[in-house]
């Protein structure tokens, strides 16, 4: 059965409706179980992947209403999130490296590299610029127009994502089968498709 990991919120629905277990749910009074979850959203894809696959998870869940204006979404619960989590592992999880040297909760161009880089940044905007003219992407509930060039995903596959992309679900990738690290494969495949295409382009010339 695949693991969802989501916050505590949604896990009596995922139970419910999806038939599948979860990390944490409403009734977890476990609270480094919650923090778990809080640090694993906080974290870089390079600290959080092997953390859930630690716990065997499968499938990550997160809502976005940064499209529809639903103030209810995760990113408006994630300095939540962070606080648990610092709570548990106040050395690894750090509020403050969330915030500007204003002391802003950003995600636009001015938003922290901790913020940008966190799972929860890049899982909730992966892909969200497509939706826009180019360069012109808003985050209609916190009202702020988002980076130009918007996040990439390593360890993770988009699995779903709902009509008014609420629901975005991921996929954690099986490890390598060559045994890299994901993030350097797709560099090297990245690499290959370039080299491949300046090969193509010169037989293409000397034709």
């Amino acid at each position: 059965d695949a693991v969802v990991m989501s916050w505590w919120d949604y896990g009596y629905q995922i139970a419910g409706m999806a038939d599948r277990p979860t990390l944490v749910d409403n009734n977890t009074w476990n609270n480094t179980h919650i923090a778990t979850v809080g640090k694993a959203f906080a974290s870089s894809e390079e600290v959080a992947y092997p953390l859930l696959k630690k716990h065997d998870v499968s499938y990550v869940l997160v809502l976005l209403g940064s499209l529809i204006q639903y103030s209810g979404d995760d990113l408006n619960k994630f300095l939540w999130m962070i606080r648990i989590a610092s709570g548990v592992w106040p050395d690894e999880v750090k509020e403050t490296d969330f915030f500007t040297p204003r002391g802003e909760f950003k995600v636009d161009e001015q938003a922290t590299k901790t913020m940008s880089e966190s799972l929860m940044y890049k899982m909730s905007y992966y892909r969200f610029g497509e939706l826009f003219p180019p360069g012109q992407a808003q985050d209609r509930v916190r009202h702020q127009k988002l980076p130009a060039v918007g996040p990439t995903l390593d360890y993770f596959d988009e699995a779903f994502t709902s009509e008014n992309w609420i629901v975005r679900i991921y996929e954690v990738r099986k490890d390598d089968e060559l045994g890299r690290d994901h993030k350097l494969a797709n560099a090297f495949n990245a690499g290959k498709k370039r080299k491949k295409g300046r090969v193509a382009r010169r037989r293409f010339a000397l034709e």
